[in-house]
């Protein structure tokens, strides 16, 4: 990483009309800025490309009041602002005792110090950890380039077995799957309006440039998570190389009512394994009114990686998420046992 920031204007909205008029005036030159922790380090290391241009107008959405704080809804759930840092979403008591899986994924984020600084809506749109796609070098194609580099290249470890296309990156996002499992929505506000999107529909693509829904001149603003049905839990794990800082090799989040007789509600997602974060509803169909057995777990494990298909030197990956899917099934059993 270069030591010098590029020139930019910095400008604070007072609120959020005032900050997409500021995107629509300037286009595809205006970038909006939270935590910064990764739009900052792009910039320094003047990662662009054809579809990638190096932004020349940050938008400050950080201290926006719509976008700040964890509120209560009526039915139970919470509705937490883009702009919440990971550390206060990991801290509050609310998140960790009616969605432990969150609170888990929150705290698994980097160090403790990217923790205080990075948000919610940052964590979940941040660009892919691809060392092609951050390298000034390689034109890949979520920089408008023509090829992925990983395919041919070194693909070890930040990239895909699951959901295979012509970008092979493995999306970096540690809330991402722990929101899918608890049927989370995002609402985004853009100039045509606010909009809700649930979170199945909020992520694209490998052959998009993004990968998100949200567009440039739009603004994520909260995610609402609903309260799940009486007896409901959730549960997250996480395998890096280190035990902190390091992305997720996989990652793995399930949500559940899984009572003496039988499993209900079961929402699986996965992490790091795919382009996006991945929902394994064939792991979720093999368990749905069965009896919480050890072999019913281990057939959904097999389930959850029945379409995987790894690349030249990542094929571990299948058995450490298979491995992963039954831990966290077997200790959501056992705990509400």
């Amino acid at each position: 990483m270069r030591d010098e920031l590029p020139p930019f204007d910095h400008l604070e909205p007072g609120s959020i009309a005032e900050a997409l008029s500021v995107l629509a005036e300037h286009g595809m030159r205006a970038q909006v800025l939270a935590g910064g922790t990764d739009l900052l380090g792009l910039m320094k290391d003047r990662i662009t490309g054809p579809g990638m241009p190096l932004p020349e107008v940050l938008v400050n959405v950080k201290r926006l009041p719509e976008l700040a704080g964890i509120t209560e809804a009526s039915d139970g759930g919470l509705r937490i602002g883009a702009a919440v840092t990971l550390t206060d979403l990991e801290r509050d008591r609310r998140v960790a005792e009616r969605f432990p899986a969150l609170a888990q994924a929150a705290a698994s984020v980097a160090t403790q110090q990217i923790r205080a600084m990075g948000t919610v809506g940052g964590n979940l749109c941040q660009r892919p950890w691809c060392w092609y796609f951050r390298h000034p070098q390689f034109p890949c194609l979520k920089r408008g380039g023509r090829q992925c580099f990983a395919l041919p290249g070194s693909n070890r470890t930040y990239f895909s077995v699951l959901g295979l296309g012509v970008c092979v990156m493995s999306h970096p996002s540690d809330l991402a799957p722990a929101l899918m499992a608890l049927d989370a929505r995002l609402t985004i506000a853009g100039p045509a309006g606010s909009r809700v999107v649930p979170i199945d529909r909020f992520f694209r693509g490998p052959r998009s440039l993004t990968e998100t829904v949200v567009e440039r001149s739009e603004i994520l603003v909260s995610v609402d998570v609903p309260a799940g049905p009486a007896g409901a839990s959730s549960l997250f794990l996480k395998h890096r190389v280190r035990g902190t800082w390091d992305f997720a090799l996989s990652e793995v989040a399930v949500s559940a009512t899984p009572g003496a007789a039988r499993w209900e509600g079961v929402r699986i997602a996965l992490g790091g394994v795919a382009p996006f974060p991945y929902r394994a509803t064939a792991a979720e169909a093999v368990l749905a009114g069965q009896p919480p057995t050890e072999s019913r777990v281990r057939e959904a494990s097999e389930a959850a990686l029945g379409r995987a298909r790894p690349l030249t030197q990542n094929g571990y990956k299948i058995d450490l998420t298979r491995a992963l899917v039954t831990r966290a099934l077997m200790a959501l059993a056992a705990a509400t046992a």
